[in-house]
């Protein structure tokens, strides 16, 4: 089995997503930033990631860019994932270097999609400092773009017409909590686990995210678990999407939200392997 988990709000969560209830369970830190302690797990959920990882392949995809997944530190408690995937699928790490295949893969991707700057001049037509914090937009591993918004103050049905433009064009809009992507098509955490799956030859996956960007993943997935809060939630609750997967099997959302969330979830692959 190979499975594969979103990092931020599914397994490590940062001080913003400590509630006072969740701060009396004992957490850890899991990453460092400017010499502070940023995201933590709680203790049980360490030891329940160390067991898994000890039996099964254990894959952390995250949209966080090479630099910003080397600040997470699982190997601090014994959690050495021989593989990562990064900047939203469009990185491959394998022990700590970039996998060439998986990058050949990507690059031959880019033909088939609008060149970014295309797509960031029409971008600008409408972004706005009203909405869009100034400085904020990053060029993510020169594979995706991302800004901070004001969700608020944004333009919908300006955006609505920039999606459907530059969809035609293979680039998907997505705005998760206070980010805006755009991304490729073939840049995609889907993409790089069924590359992992194959290369491995493992016929099952488990999966987990908090995120619309881990949808297509955890449809994909033999299993797949969500927590019960951040914006895959909340849009599963509103019905914009189902929640059934390819082999018409439900996403499980967990009974508890917030960093105990991660517990549970891992408490579901490990009886999957029972």
């Amino acid at each position: 089995m190979l499975f594969a988990s979103d990092l931020d709000q599914t397994l490590i969560y940062s001080h913003r997503s400590l509630t006072p209830s969740s701060k009396a369970d004992p957490i850890l830190p899991v990453e460092r930033l400017d010499n502070r302690d940023v995201s933590f797990m709680t203790q049980n959920a360490l030891k329940l990631l160390q067991e898994l990882s000890g039996q099964i392949l254990f894959v952390p995809v995250t949209t966080r860019t090479i630099l910003q997944y080397s600040r997470v530190n699982l190997q601090g408690y014994g959690i050495c994932p021989r593989y990562a995937v990064t900047s939203n699928g469009g990185t491959v790490i394998q022990e700590g270097c970039e996998d060439k295949a998986w990058k050949e893969q990507v690059l031959a991707g880019n033909v088939n999609c609008a060149d970014v700057r295309d797509l960031l001049s029409k971008f600008r037509e409408i972004s706005h400092p009203s909405w869009v914090l100034k400085e904020s937009d990053k060029l993510a591993d020169d594979l995706f773009y991302y800004c901070i918004v004001d969700r608020e103050k944004m333009p919908y049905s300006e955006l609505d017409d920039f999606a459907l433009w530059a969809g035609k064009l293979r680039w998907t809009l997505s705005i998760q909590g206070r980010k805006l992507y755009l991304i490729p098509y073939h840049v995609s955490k889907k993409s790089a686990i069924l590359y992992l799956q194959e290369k491995e030859g493992l016929s099952t996956l488990a999966a987990a995210g908090d995120s619309l960007l881990d949808l297509e993943l955890l449809q994909q997935a033999d299993a797949a678990f969500a927590p019960s809060h951040g914006e895959l939630f909340l849009q599963y609750q509103m019905g914009v999407f189902t929640a059934k997967r390819i082999n018409n099997q439900g996403i499980q959302f967990t009974r508890t939200s917030g960093i105990g969330a991660a517990e549970e979830i891992l408490r579901h692959v490990l009886k999957m392997l029972d």
